[in-house]
């Protein structure tokens, strides 16, 4: 059957699901009603008049229940009249009342299961109210305890309320075009109205099972948003017949709590996994630019053997595992807008698109060297190796600057902590080269060949493409949001 929310795998299975069905009553609504209008039908009667005998008839029930705690909110004044009898909630009826020492009754119920005076002509007043979904109670009254002659004094229009966490919950499967469905035993208007307010797309595509069964709707059930009158063996066939079709479902009736905590940890885990995305592929496409660039230079004559590049890769896999394992543990719940793989390849390039510069740039200073051409200090394709590597770990910190925004406390020391591994490793290697006079066993970076201008033109083409890179993020980046 379907996947339930209470799952603890629940999250995972939440970013795959297709479909999403909610049960109106208990995921929805949470119990509670709101007093929209009070209609007051007896002119002889005020509303300060009717409120105070509400308040008469709450203060002999004292009994908690979805309508008395609705109504106490409104209607709590102190009592003002004598009571004879008292007549408990009856959820049956969803009535309850009171015999007051006057002889009066007034009994509060839903108007569908009131004995009450001229009842058709009342029922035409609240068509309006039920259209909107609303549920009518009427106020009435007798002279004598018989509760089978009851006269309407007002009307008690009143709405389920729908949870908070449930708007954002359909707020963000909207966004993600995840389909969103709603079950109900309650009528078609009341369930598609409730729908609407909880901010459900297509609610007019509908079907009520008081006119069909399931077996006629089980080929085109995919089409239907809203689905009423439906009992509980119609509920789970709703869900199976969907999952027939090809849907991946999610069931919710229940642990509202749990499912809202399941769209934290999916856009936690959506999150993280496009600040990594982001930052990994920029490597991806930078090596493949690389190869592409080292394969022409080299068939064509253009460079020596320029390599030696590789070795970078062995200092780049540690600061990218550090990363990976950094920004998966980011606890930050703000999410991603836009088209996943679409956004991580336009914020991607830029960054790639700017570290390969920087080694074409070096290694073009270089052939220009070596064919005499200018003179930059870069006379061994070492030089030009050393150059280009260490602008690459250079690089990498700002453009994890620009994939960690909007930056929180976590993610400013995670950039920090990377820009100090990336200077250690450089510094270490440097170290090592300068003392042993060759390049570190570990990361291979040749600092022995470099000198004072290298040095120099490495700083100025790494502040350059910052530079540039930022004003391609500008570009490219425009749009792409996290949203806290």
């Amino acid at each position: 059957m379907s996947n339930k929310i209470n799952n603890p795998f629940a999250f995972i299975k939440l970013s795959q699901a297709t479909t999403v069905c909610f049960d109106k009553e208990n995921a929805l609504c949470d119990g509670e009603l709101i007093i929209k209008q009070l209609v007051i039908l007896d002119e002889k009667n005020n509303e300060s008049e009717i409120s105070q005998i509400i308040s008469n008839v709450l203060n002999a029930v004292d009994e908690r229940n979805p309508l008395w705690n609705a109504l106490k909110k409104q209607y709590d004044f102190a009592q003002s009249a004598e009571v004879k009898k008292v007549h408990s909630f009856d959820y049956e009826t969803r009535s309850m009342g009171a015999t007051f020492k006057s002889g009066k009754t007034y009994i509060i119920g839903l108007i569908d299961n009131i004995s009450i005076k001229n009842k058709e002509s009342i029922l035409k007043r609240c068509e309006e109210f039920i259209k909107q979904g609303q549920d009518v109670y009427v106020l009435a009254q007798s002279f004598v305890e018989n509760l089978n002659d009851l006269e309407a004094v007002a009307l008690i229009i009143t709405k389920e309320h729908v949870r908070e966490t449930m708007k954002s919950a359909i707020e963000w499967l909207n966004e993600r075009h995840i389909n969103v469905k709603v079950v109900s035993r309650d009528s078609l208007l009341k369930a598609s109205n409730i729908a609407y307010d909880a901010g459900v797309k297509n609610v007019n595509r509908q079907v009520s099972f008081e006119n069909v069964v399931i077996g006629e709707i089980e080929g085109n059930v995919d089409k239907y948003v809203v689905f009423a009158d439906a009992c509980r063996e119609e509920k789970d066939a709703i869900i199976e017949a969907l999952e027939n079709k090809g849907e991946k479902v999610i069931y919710i009736n229940e642990d509202f709590d749990d499912f809202s905590k399941s769209l934290k940890e999916s856009n936690r885990i959506n999150n993280n996994l496009h600040r990594a995305g982001l930052f990994l592929i920029t490597k991806a496409i930078l090596a493949v630019f690389l190869t592409v660039m080292l394969l022409i230079g080299y068939n064509t004559k253009a460079f020596d053997n320029p390599f030696g590049l590789y070795r970078y890769f062995v200092m780049d896999a540690l600061i990218d595992a550090v990363v990976v394992i950094l920004l998966m543990i980011d606890k930050g719940h703000n999410e991603v807008k836009g088209k996943f793989l679409f956004n991580i390849l336009k914020i991607s390039l830029p960054g790639a698109f700017m570290m390969f510069i920087a080694t074409l740039t070096i290694f073009i200073l270089y052939t220009m060297q070596r064919n005499d051409t200018v003179s930059f200090g870069i006379y061994d394709v070492n030089t030009a190796i050393a150059m280009s590597m260490i602008a690459f770990a250079t690089l990498s910190v700002p453009i994890l600057y620009k994939i960690c925004h909007p930056l929180n406390r976590y993610r400013r020391v995670m950039v920090i902590t990377i820009a100090f591994i990336a200077i250690i490793c450089l510094v270490t290697s440097a170290i090592i080269s300068y003392t042993s006079h060759k390049a570190d066993p570990l990361f291979g970076v040749p600092f022995m060949e470099m000198n004072g201008p290298t040095y120099l033109i490495t700083t100025i083409i790494v502040i350059v493409l910052i530079g540039l890179y930022s004003a391609l993020y500008q570009i490219f980046g425009k749009g792409e949001q996290y949203e806290d």
